[in-house]
């Protein structure tokens, strides 16, 4: 099951998927997870579950003009849920107490319908997982990337990710010559996709962590490579939410970079 972003607005309305969009932006900007859309079932008509190695961050449920978000908190997790619980509204706080404790934790489970909660679910996120999401110093994400050695040792995804870059960038690599240590690499013999990258040698010589530290941010070295957004590769052909997610969503740095310099 692969909605498309058209679909998702008409099932929860402008409003809902405004949080929906945040809440997905904010676990894609700080976790490296897997993305798996599937049926909601009886509790929603479609379920995206943000998970990683078999442990799941949070479970999305999406319904008619309401947003289900299921975060399930451990036994360490609800000990720094009460070291922080002057953090959180009332409400969460009273749906926390009110929960009860199963064997494998408390099961939080909130239908939301507008963004008030925004600030108590990205708490609970961090209580649940320290964030780990790698970027280079466009902005590009590396554990996202289909072409990142390590990615590719864990699933050999280049085929679909050459077609993708073909489609949407015009560029022409076949699948056995995509493999890429990443920028920040150190090793001697580090491989790069785009082994000259100008706004990586601007990096280094700035001795910023990435763009976004710039005051020139964004300039036009940066723009030579600016990634496509989801409404930017949907206009050159159609694609599903799931499929950008897989192959082009780590390459959409301005947004994500975007985002840091607003302080999202």
């Amino acid at each position: 099951m692969n909605p498309t972003k058209a679909s998702l607005l008409n099932l929860l309305s402008e409003k809902v998927y405004s949080m929906y969009e945040r809440i997905d932006t904010f676990i894609i900007d700080t976790y490296n997870v897997d993305l798996k859309w599937d049926n909601g079932g009886k509790y929603g008509a479609v379920c995206l579950r943000y998970s990683r190695s078999g442990k799941t961050l949070c479970t999305l449920y999406f319904r008619k003009e309401q947003l289900g978000i299921w975060i399930i908190l451990g036994k360490e997790e609800r000990k720094k849920f009460d070291l922080e619980r002057e953090n959180f509204s009332d409400y969460v706080k009273e749906k926390y107490d009110e929960t009860t404790v199963l064997h494998d934790g408390k099961w939080l489970m909130f239908d939301v319908d507008n963004c008030d909660l925004f600030d108590d679910i990205v708490m609970l996120l961090r209580i649940k997982k320290t964030p780990n999401r790698q970027l280079t110093m466009c902005g590009y994400c590396c554990d996202m990337c289909k072409a990142y050695k390590g990615n590719i040792k864990k699933k050999d995804e280049r085929e679909e990710l050459s077609k993708a870059w073909k489609i949407y960038y015009e560029l022409n690599m076949p699948a056995e010559a995509i493999q890429c240590d990443g920028c920040r690499c150190r090793k001697a013999e580090a491989h790069r996709i785009d082994d000259h990258c100008p706004v990586r040698a601007c990096v280094l010589h700035r001795k910023i962590i990435n763009c976004s530290e710039c005051k020139e941010y964004p300039c036009s070295l940066f723009l030579t490579r600016k990634g496509l957004s989801y409404e930017e590769a949907n206009q050159i052909e159609e694609i599903d939410v799931a499929n950008y997610y897989n192959y082009l969503m780590a390459f959409d740095n301005k947004s994500r970079l975007d985002r840091i310099k607003k302080g999202k």
